[in-house]
């Protein structure tokens, strides 16, 4: 099959770009013009260079494709940039899903996130959680990809054929943006002075990568499947990867109103550095909750595997360190 991936140099694109690779597909691999696509130059990968929310890019990239796998995503939590990330999370589905109907590409995977559910506060949240319950907390990530994802899915009753996938909090090989490799050089180097207070669902990047490919067969159009993975506190998954690196976890846990006190001065000292903050208002609110999540859909359709975070931190360190990060 020739598979259209955006996003396609990002941690999930690589690996996404890595898998359909494996399982014999060719690639046209859509970025960002700049991005670091040494990752995925392989045989069987055509780069293409482009915005997600310029229709003339987007349209000549889907080109002759058969189905498209749409990771691409801002996942910044600046308030600066929230324009533009809602420029690339919104506004651009609506370009990709435009250029696929008009394409008639056969189907659509569109990665989506566990954030854009909401989440149960009293245990479990499956794909059939409607509380969505990040609003007006300043999370305007979560906003926004909860946003995309609605558009997304309204396209079906379009005739196009798009399947969502959610994931959880991803931890593995090829994080050369380091995502969460920036964390385990902190805890490494004693630059973490404390948890955050609350959790995440997590889960091994390869998987969630093996559950878009498969989605593009065994997903059925209109259903989302959440890839959450294990539910876990950030002080479980601190302590791990500090072991993993050879170092002691931080011993306080950062109270609720204190780690959002931490993100608005974080935020207003961005504005005298002109840098983004280490956290935000919304992402701090975020962060002191623990969601969690019922990956059983995807588990039973798509073949998705919840990989125990110790293997999922050995694997990332592994990269990490073989490739002179860590």
């Amino acid at each position: 099959m020739k598979i259209l991936v955006t996003g396609a140099s990002g941690f999930l694109g690589t690996n996404i770009v890595r898998e359909c690779l494996r399982r014999g597909h060719v690639v046209r691999a859509f970025s960002l013009e700049g991005s670091n696509v040494s990752y995925i130059e392989e045989k069987g990968v055509e780069l293409v260079f482009g915005d997600v929310a310029d229709p003339a890019a987007v349209g000549a990239a889907m080109k002759g494709m058969g189905a498209v796998i749409h990771a691409a995503g801002d996942t910044s939590f600046w308030k600066k940039k929230f324009v533009s990330q809602r420029r690339t999370n919104v506004e651009g589905v609506r370009t990709v899903m435009e250029a696929a109907l008009a394409n008639k590409v056969k189907r659509v995977v569109h990665t989506s996130t566990v954030d854009a559910l909401g989440y149960n506060p009293d245990g479990l949240a499956d794909e059939t959680w409607s509380e969505y319950n990040y609003g007006g907390m300043g999370y305007n990530y979560a906003d926004t990809k909860r946003e995309g994802e609605r558009l997304a899915l309204s396209y079906v009753d379009r005739g196009l054929a798009v399947i969502v996938i959610n994931p959880g909090s991803m931890i593995g090989p090829y994080d050369h943006t380091l995502q969460f490799g920036r964390l385990f050089m902190d805890l490494r180097d004693g630059k973490v002075p404390a948890v955050l207070p609350g959790g995440a669902p997590w889960a091994h990047v390869t998987e969630v990568a093996k559950a878009h490919v498969a989605a593009l067969t065994k997903g059925k159009p209109g259903e989302r499947y959440i890839c959450g993975g294990i539910n876990e506190s950030y002080r479980s998954v601190f302590a791990i990867i500090s072991a993993s690196v050879g170092t002691r976890p931080p011993r306080y846990t950062m109270a609720k109103w204190m780690t959002v006190t931490y993100g608005y001065l974080m935020e207003i000292f961005s504005n005298f550095t002109g840098k983004p903050p280490e956290l935000n208002p919304g992402q701090a609110r975020y962060m002191s909750v623990f969601p969690k999540y019922d990956s059983s859909k995807a588990e039973k359709v798509l073949g998705f595997k919840a990989v125990p975070i110790e293997e999922m931190v050995a694997d990332a360190g592994k990269w990490y360190a073989e490739n002179g990060f860590l």
